[in-house]
């Protein structure tokens, strides 16, 4: 299976969503595509979809941490 991610998901994020994906997907999709398109879409959502039909897997939710810039 192929990953692609979309260039707006931080490199931070892409460990612990690949292991979620490889732990939830364990077949092509139903239209034979064994190629996964990881978007990020309202700032906290990942979208989890079949890149060639755009068959939605799941979507995950993630907490984005605001850091505390010191004055």
């Amino acid at each position: 299976m192929n990953i692609v991610y979309d260039s707006d998901l931080s490199d931070e994020l892409k460990p612990s969503v690949e292991e979620v994906i490889k732990e939830s997907i364990t077949e092509p999709c139903s239209c034979g595509c064994d190629e996964i398109y990881v978007s990020i879409q309202d700032g906290n959502k990942i979208d989890v979809k079949c890149y060639d039909c755009g068959t939605s897997y799941f979507e995950l939710e993630v907490e984005i941490e605001e850091e505390e810039i010191a004055t």
